[in-house]
């Protein structure tokens, strides 16, 4: 796998593409937590749930924020992102981005947030 030198420009662009999309699906998602927890019918248990799961989306942004900058200082390889991958991200924002607020849509928002993720561990798994 190379590291930030040995790839092409376009690799280059595409990866902070997908870091870019990856981190912007993942604060979609915290974001409908958060308005769902502003809902008058939701529950503390719901709320406590959401509160968590933000944490976790937070947490993976901030290790996605790592792993960006460890690549800028030429200290991590990477597996260049392909069209698809670019594709399949764009995809699952659209996804969230459709996702209304209710309670069980939560679950679904996460999970996108989390393929997305699991989609960007494909390029720069360390």
């Amino acid at each position: 796998m190379p590291k930030v030198g040995e790839i092409s420009d376009d690799e280059y662009q595409d990866y902070h593409e997908i870091h870019r999309l990856t981190v912007e699906c993942i604060l979609d998602s915290i974001s409908k937590l958060k308005k769902r927890n502003r809902a008058p019918n939701i529950t503390p248990g719901e709320v406590a749930e959401n509160d968590a799961k933000i944490l976790e989306l937070e947490a993976n942004i901030e290790i996605l924020k790592k792993k960006l900058a460890a690549f800028e200082e030429n200290k991590v390889s990477i597996t260049p992102p392909t069209d698809p991958q670019l594709d399949s991200l764009k995809e699952l924002i659209a996804k969230v981005d459709k996702l209304n607020t209710n309670q069980k849509i939560f679950v679904e928002a996460v999970k996108l947030s989390t393929d997305a993720l699991t989609e960007f561990n494909k390029i720069h798994p360390n």
